[in-house]
């Protein structure tokens, strides 16, 4: 769980933005950005507002779904009338993407909340460490799972028989489940398909127990790898490697992306069949800046919390190789969080 040393660090951060935009007070009603700065997670079908204002003073307004002294139809309604009562006609800040209450003069803060969001505190970086132990037990059972005859379903119950028992309760536990040529140009939930011998089977992960995702994947051969395999390997551990170098504060992220794209492209065994990200910010949303694509101007910054997940994918190798880690940003260079092997 976030601490309440990590919440008030991240709210005086934003006490920073609140001064600079002129507002009288910051308002959400978004259960992961309530999260994020009070440290108190709610349950989430229960409507919740953060209000903090300019002199420091924070309010968590939460509202109860069920009584049996009262009928609860309408929750929202009653929080909104109490936050309006606390706002007046003050001047606010908002994080409008997902606030159900409407305020006349406000200022939307979307944008000022993603941008607190993209630098993380330890808290932050111990929660995605969590949740990459799930990752852990899911590849384990995974690997002593596979086998030809069985269904990616299978292999998809294993797992998560496992990552449930490692989390000690049910939890969504999403990710690419797909094996062999359906996996060349995509991904999704695990479905009846048998799994074939010299399949490759990608398993992409991204479980978030409380909010905060990880992120990482990991390529499994149904039998010994081909020599094909092993040269895909060999060239996406290699732009890995690549990426992980380059990396550093202030380096562009479409820098990084344009190397990855032109190595993986020199082999004419696969040039051409990487067609997405090279990787991307996590935290509670499973995608956030630094994005690392070729279409961005988003620059590595000290604290960024990042996925590399280069990858090539042919027919002739029955379906594709991608290799996922997760990492910090330091001042010289990546930290790894994930150290789960990477070999077929």
């Amino acid at each position: 769980m976030l601490t309440r040393e990590g919440g008030k660090a991240r709210q005086a951060r934003l006490n920073e933005a609140i001064e600079q935009n002129g507002w009288d007070l910051f308002l959400t009603t978004d259960p992961r950005t309530v999260y994020y700065l009070s440290a108190e997670m709610q349950p989430p079908d229960a409507p919740v507002a953060w209000l903090q204002f300019a002199n420091g003073r924070t309010e968590l307004l939460k509202q109860e779904t069920y009584s049996i002294a009262r009928v609860i139809d309408y929750p929202e309604d009653e929080l909104r009338g109490r936050v309006l009562d606390l706002v007046g006609n003050k001047r606010a800040g908002v994080e409008m993407r997902t606030c159900f209450v409407h305020l006349e003069e406000a200022e939307d803060a979307t944008h000022t909340i993603l941008r607190l969001r993209k630098k993380k505190e330890v808290d932050e970086i111990d929660e995605i460490r969590r949740a990459l132990e799930l990752n852990v037990v899911a590849y384990d059972a995974a690997r002593a799972t596979i086998a030809p005859g069985l269904r990616e379903i299978d292999v998809y119950t294993a797992m998560y028989e496992a990552v449930v028992k490692k989390a000690g309760t049910s939890i969504e536990f999403k990710g690419d489940f797909a094996c062999g040529e359906r996996c060349v140009k995509g991904g999704g939930p695990p479905t009846e398909r048998v799994i074939e011998p010299g399949d490759l089977y990608i398993l992409d992960l991204f479980p978030a127990p409380a909010y905060y995702f990880s992120d990482t994947c990991r390529t499994f051969a149904v039998g010994t790898p081909t020599d094909l395999q092993m040269c895909g390997y060999e060239l996406v551990m290699q732009a890995m490697h690549n990426a992980e170098a380059m990396i550093r504060p202030g380096v562009k992220a479409r820098d990084v992306y344009k190397a990855a794209k032109e190595l993986l492209d020199s082999d004419p065994a696969f040039a051409g069949s990487f067609w997405h990200h090279l990787g991307h910010g996590i935290g509670h949303r499973g995608h956030e800046a630094p994005r690392i694509i070729p279409g961005t101007d988003d620059v590595f910054e000290e604290g960024d919390v990042i996925t590399l997940e280069p990858g090539v994918y042919s027919t002739a190798m029955q379906g594709g190789i991608r290799i996922e880690d997760n990492y910090v940003v330091r001042a010289g260079g990546l930290e790894n969080l994930f150290h789960y092997p990477h070999g077929l």
